[in-house]
């Protein structure tokens, strides 16, 4: 019996060369994600990271899902500002490649799972902008950027009552991992928040009409081999992903 594809966004990343050896650029995601995947019963499929979008259009038709991973910084002009002097890691290849992925997932009625930068992507795929620095712009923010070796439960995120992401988790508070710099902002049009961490940081949106849109600023991937109620987030989406493929 077939297995429902999970489309995974990849990143470019140079790997420190060494001795006599040519520097080396990769394409690639953490192998946490198609692990996560795996776990749940779906086939993880990377997605190339391109600039084509007839190369992105013709592999989309073979992906029942959409999971959009970790990364670097999204260019801020793309959502009108300029950039925060702490901004990093920035791939406008990348920002391209990823809206238009969100934009033929959501156009086809696909299932989405963003994670981090995917939180970001989606909002601002849909026109919501960011808090391009946590620490330097919301007053009284606690630690969001820890990076611990090992999957570390940092600080704590209310879940709005009725939501998809409490049905899901089947709680409405949980502590979590976090390793981000930036977070949404202003909405994307079509979305809800669904969970914020105590200094008020977005840190959950969801569609707000019941597609299964679903993105969170945590890193499930990286801790749900420790905490399997994060492993309930990749459960959903290739359940989700299954009632996709099944109407092909």
């Amino acid at each position: 019996m077939s297995k429902p594809i999970v489309g995974i966004t990849t990143g470019r990343y140079n790997r420190r060369p060494l001795p006599d050896e040519l520097q080396t650029s990769l394409v690639a995601c953490s192998a946490a994600y198609p692990q996560a995947v795996e776990r749940s019963g779906g086939a993880p499929l990377l997605l190339p990271w391109t600039g084509e979008g007839e190369v992105l259009a013709s592999v989309m038709p073979a992906v029942d899902a959409l999971l959009l991973s970790g990364g670097g910084d999204i260019v801020s002009l793309r959502y009108g500002e300029e950039p925060h002097p702490r901004t990093r890691y920035q791939d406008p290849v990348r920002d391209a490649a990823e809206l238009a992925l969100i934009g033929i997932a959501l156009d086809r009625g696909l299932p989405i799972l963003g994670i981090c930068r995917g939180i970001q992507a989606l909002n601002v795929a849909l026109g919501g902008t960011l808090v391009q620095d946590v620490a330097s712009e919301v007053s009284g923010a606690v630690q969001h950027d820890t990076h611990e070796r090992h999957p570390v439960l940092s600080h704590t995120v209310d879940i709005e009552p009725g939501s998809l992401l409490a049905r899901i988790l089947g709680a409405t508070r949980t502590a979590v991992n976090s390793w981000h710099h930036q977070a949404v902002k202003a909405l994307g049009k079509g979305l809800r928040v669904n969970a914020r961490a105590r200094d008020g940081v977005i840190e959950g949106v969801e569609a707000d009409d019941g597609r299964p849109v679903l993105a969170v600023q945590c890193h499930p991937e990286a801790s749900s081999r420790e905490y399997p109620l994060f492993q309930k987030l990749f459960d959903w989406l290739v359940a989700e992903a299954g009632r996709a493929m099944r109407r092909k």
